[in-house]
């Protein structure tokens, strides 16, 4: 069974924050942010780049950091609303045996690194220095012109587990998914602070490892804007799924995977969440209403692994069918965590 919400959370955690992804060419995936995504640059130093939405007004939602090695995910930011909720969230750890620290980040102010209970790197902050929203200033905007980051989907064992973590500050869930009608255990959980499905989502496989994250564009012309770009200026196999419809949130969708194989999906506005009326929404196979193929084999098996965490491998999903399967009446294959190759810039 799915996890229930704690009503009265210790802390007051707001929305998802912010991302931090280790890149190889800095150069290149700024290009690939703003030119396609685009996201604006806010501040670069010590080689690593500040990026967010235009229509944000925190410093960042995106911070790329350029390093040798296996690209991976640093950490993933949640957003609470006071500093007070900081001293609220590290005495909440501490009375659970979690280990958490206070650590200085820049343009953050006071910020508290922890990992949750499947392993997954979070740091929390009240505070980014505040910048002019960008979100009228049509003239500045490029490709996909996303508003702000919306979501992360992660991957777990077990997804259970996984949300429980969340749910415990907060958190509610809604929607999940099985397999079958007859089914119990969920193979996926949505959770949000904000006013919409998803601020952090799980799937069942091997992990933990990053899936992707989400920016919010202001309508669906905008996905055909950002693949026109994308052809335009060299980033033309950096497509992977869509678009299409989710019947989660019933939001369209594109997945691109940028120069390091990180994955990016940009949506339009889901619908809205909130009231204590809403109950989480069950799914499977026979009653999502979209529309879309089945995802490639990319989008089913290979993730962005988080910095010095373990992946724990032996779990997937039920009934996992790719585009590739589909097209030539195969069976679903077993999962195992990849990465892809770095993708070159044609530009």
């Amino acid at each position: 069974m799915i996890p229930s919400t704690n009503f009265d959370p210790p802390f007051n955690v707001t929305r998802a924050s912010h991302i931090v992804l280790t890149v190889r060419d800095l150069a290149a995936s700024k290009a690939f942010y703003t030119e396609v995504i685009g996201l604006v640059v806010t501040a670069e130093q010590d080689g690593a780049a500040y990026l967010r939405g235009v229509e944000e007004s925190a410093h960042h939602s995106l911070v790329l950091r350029e390093a040798e090695g296996e690209p991976v995910c640093e950490r993933v930011g949640l957003r609470v609303l006071r500093d007070e909720d900081l001293d609220r969230a590290k005495d909440h750890f501490d009375a659970q045996g979690i280990a958490s620290r206070f650590v200085e980040v820049p343009f953050q102010g006071k910020t508290l690194h922890v990992n949750d209970s499947v392993g997954v790197p979070l740091e929390f902050c009240a505070r980014m220095p505040p910048q002019q929203r960008l979100h009228d200033q049509f003239q500045l905007h490029k490709g996909a012109a996303a508003l702000r980051l919306d979501h992360f989907q992660l991957l777990a064992p077990d997804v259970v587990t996984a949300s429980r973590f969340y749910t415990d500050i907060g958190f509610r869930i809604s929607d999940y998914f099985v397999d079958r009608p007859e089914d119990e255990r969920p193979l996926g959980i949505f959770m949000f602070r904000k006013n919409n499905p998803h601020d952090v989502v799980f799937l069942t496989r091997p992990g933990p490892v990053m899936h992707h994250f989400g920016y919010i564009v202001a309508e669906s012309h905008y996905l055909f804007r950002a693949l026109d770009t994308a052809n335009n200026v060299g980033f033309r196999h950096s497509l992977e799924r869509g678009p299409g419809r989710h019947g989660e949130g019933h939001a369209t969708y594109v997945y691109f995977r940028d120069p390091d194989g990180h994955r990016v999906e940009i949506l339009p506005n889901a619908i809205q969440m909130g009231d204590i009326d809403d109950e989480p929404a069950r799914w499977h196979r026979a009653n999502r209403h979209s529309w879309d193929l089945p995802p490639p084999k990319s989008w089913l098996y290979e993730a962005t692994r988080f910095k010095d965490v373990t992946v724990l491998e032996g779990a997937m999903g039920h009934g996992l069918l790719s585009l590739e399967d589909f097209l030539n009446g195969q069976a679903p294959k077993g999962f195992s965590v990849q990465t892809k190759p770095p993708l070159v810039n044609e530009g």
